[in-house]
């Protein structure tokens, strides 16, 4: 990244917005393009959702970022990479517990949709990415969570960095570690 780094926020659930920072990046070559998007209703059972909080989150966190990635991908440097982030929550395979069933059900979404994308571009040399920032204090992990924002992202920036350069996807956590599917 050359020591550069652009920090852009938009609300990915409004197509004219992220068409116009497209619009407006259209000239730059980005080293790594990175998209985080997440929001949560509640641990609601699935039977007790609504059709509207269903569709909002599923839009919010599956199909804006992966409209983000490919509205953005012809400005990834050929061996740049492409990082979205995801969640353990994500994991069908770690699902033994049961509980924020649509948040869950929206991240093994953005996860499918990943693999999708990099079937689709597996000739393309770029980094591919789902990372998990760990259960963070934020409005989403919650004032019991273990890691603070500090602990957390310095881990997702030095997994990024040490995967830079390899081609194909990969599921990974803030410390490097292989996130089950």
């Amino acid at each position: 990244m050359g020591g550069r780094v652009t920090v852009e926020s938009l609300d990915m659930t409004k197509p004219e917005q992220v068409t116009a920072l497209r619009e407006r990046l259209a000239e730059r070559t980005l080293g790594l393009l990175f998209v985080n998007a997440a929001i949560t209703r509640g641990d609601i059972p699935i039977g007790d959702v609504l059709e509207e909080m269903f569709v909002e989150v599923m839009v919010t966190n599956a199909l804006s970022p992966m409209r983000v990635v490919e509205s953005f991908r012809s400005l990834v440097a050929p061996t740049g990479t492409i990082g979205v982030m995801s969640s353990r929550q994500g994991s069908v395979s770690l699902n033994t517990n049961g509980g924020q069933d649509v948040y869950r059900a929206s991240k093994s979404a953005l996860n499918q949709l990943m693999r999708g994308y990099a079937a689709r571009y597996a000739d393309a040399a770029h980094t591919l990415l789902l990372i998990c920032p760990g259960r963070v204090r934020t409005e989403l992990g919650g004032p019991d969570a273990p890691l603070t924002i500090d602990q957390s992202i310095p881990g997702v920036v030095d997994t990024i960095d040490r995967h830079s350069g390899e081609p194909g996807l990969q599921f990974l956590n803030y410390q490097d570690q292989p996130v089950p599917w």
